[in-house]
């Protein structure tokens, strides 16, 4: 990923997919694949003291190569680690006018998180404790 000098723009998210991915061929013939991944984080504490936590839902697209492949192996559910950086989109509504926005991250790399057989592999519960604590 190419850098302009002083400045950073990377992301690294591991999440599932809440859908299948949708693989989508461009006019001129490139394949794109659009999946969201559900994150969680901590929301802070309820009135006995435990841990409450957010759902975050994260756009996610692909190219060619790399969107066939998560078309094939990704599907609702999944558990994938997606790497690459933050993309802005705008447009103007048909129906209304107004000028919508969009944020989503332009994968440049994906690893599928689960089993080779496609079932989700259990994670102990130390392993999740761990993974709900990662350091960002």
């Amino acid at each position: 990923m190419k850098q302009v000098r002083g400045t950073v723009n990377a992301v690294e998210i591991i999440g599932r997919l809440g859908a299948d991915p949708e693989l989508r061929l461009t006019p001129n013939g490139s394949k794109v694949c659009r999946f969201r991944v559900a994150t969680k984080r901590v929301a802070g504490r309820d009135r006995e003291g435990h841990l409450k936590y957010e759902t975050d839902w994260i756009s996610i697209e692909t190219w060619d190569r790399l969107a066939d492949q998560c078309s094939t192996y990704l599907h609702k559910g999944s558990r994938a680690r997606i790497s690459g950086n933050l993309r802005n989109n705008s447009w103007t509504d048909r129906e209304s006018g107004q000028t919508r926005h969009k944020t989503y991250v332009r994968a440049n790399s994906v690893m599928f998180l689960d089993s080779r057989a496609g079932q989700p592999e259990t994670a102990t519960e130390e392993e999740e404790e761990a993974l709900n604590h990662i350091p960002f």
